[in-house]
């Protein structure tokens, strides 16, 4: 049997020992084995919240890509040495 240790914190070694009280098991280690054999699939399973329906919200849209386009210079009968007229 391959064997590893771990560390627990004090707080969860306290509950590690609660719970050997009321399943009755033998030792920490048949606590983990069974918490592990009982939960690990859940835990995998739940670890990361995955959306069980698809999104019904719309897709954000993607940038338009757009063009320069160079604007035609407008011709005018303006000259900077003239008055203005038609104001």
């Amino acid at each position: 049997m391959t064997q590893a240790r771990i560390v627990l914190r004090d707080t969860v070694l306290e509950r590690g020992e609660q719970l050997l009280e009321i399943t009755k098991l033998g030792s920490l280690t048949e606590l983990i084995n069974v918490m592990f054999a009982r939960y690990g699939r859940h835990l995998e399973e739940t670890w990361e919240v995955k959306p069980m329906f698809p999104s019904f919200t719309q897709p954000e849209p993607l940038p338009e890509t757009t063009t320069p386009t160079t604007a035609a210079t407008p011709e005018t009968d303006f000259r900077f040495g003239e008055p203005l007229a038609g104001l």
